[in-house]
């Protein structure tokens, strides 16, 4: 197993990785795992497809709990809804445990364990090292958020769920393909702070600036903007909802939630 470097791994390092990897039988399992990052035990759930193929490049696919919330949480609910629709793409997730079940990502410490994390799964399982995204919801979605910020060489895109600038922005010059979703009456994170994460993106990748409309209260809708101008590769969406502070919002008298398809969609464009 390689060693746990805590410094960026540049892509053509995650490349090179990658490609040791792919051929052999993986050693890591299923289900929990554990590494040693700066002295400190880490813990992370890992969920490969039925038929891993070791011979096949995968979709990578990061998901961070939420305040309080767990990485069981997260593999429970099949990683914010995506697992269910990666069954024809070969997708590997793994959902990280935050100390004190949050990402405080204190001197960079949640950065270094993403860069772990990368680095032993890269160096263990076939992974596309073009293909590494990240999502989260609340203090999730700062650390997606945060992750973009700092690994821009690294992660190819984010979708930011109901988040904030919580866990740093060390870095956040340079474009990553971007989603972000949040409820217009957020009571717990108001929407002003995710429009501060969108625009910021908005910015980077050169799109045209706007200000996209949003549902009224009461309405029981979402509505997408996908933002015009922005450069080739890097685009910025925009979900508002009719809703408070949650991860998978559905509109009124609707079944299921839009969010797990929107997201998979803008992470499958690539």
């Amino acid at each position: 197993m390689p060693s746990l470097k805590t410094t960026a791994l540049l892509a053509t390092g995650h490349a090179l990785l990658a490609a040791a990897a792919c051929g052999d039988q993986p050693t890591l399992v299923n289900g929990y795992n554990t590494i040693d990052v700066n002295g400190q035990a880490r813990d992370y759930i890992l969920q490969l497809p039925d038929n891993y193929d070791p011979a096949t490049e995968h979709r990578f696919v990061i998901a961070y709990h939420w305040r309080d919330g767990t990485m069981d949480n997260v593999a429970e609910g099949g990683y914010y809804g995506l697992s269910a629709l990666a069954a024809s793409d070969p997708t590997i997730f793994i959902a990280p445990q935050g100390f004190n079940n949050g990402w405080a990502n204190t001197n960079g410490e949640d950065i270094a364990f993403t860069d772990a994390l990368l680095e032993t799964l890269q160096g263990d399982l076939c992974i596309d090292s073009t293909r590494i995204f990240a999502t989260g919801w609340s203090w999730g979605g700062g650390m997606s958020y945060s992750l973009a910020c700092s690994r821009p060489e690294v992660v190819r895109a984010v979708a930011v769920l109901s988040g904030a600038e919580i866990s740093g922005c060390d870095g956040g010059t340079t474009p990553v393909a971007y989603f972000g979703q949040h409820g217009v009456h957020d009571s717990v994170l108001p929407i002003d702070m995710g429009h501060q994460l969108r625009d910021k993106f908005v910015e980077l990748n050169g799109c045209d600036p706007g200000n996209p409309e949003e549902p009224a209260q009461g309405s029981g809708t979402h509505i997408v903007t996908d933002y015009t101008g922005c450069t080739e590769g890097y685009p910025v969406e925009w979900v508002a909802f009719d809703g408070d502070h949650e991860p998978t919002p559905s509109d009124a008298g609707a079944g299921e939630s839009f969010t797990p398809e929107l997201i998979w969609t803008f992470f499958t464009q690539f």
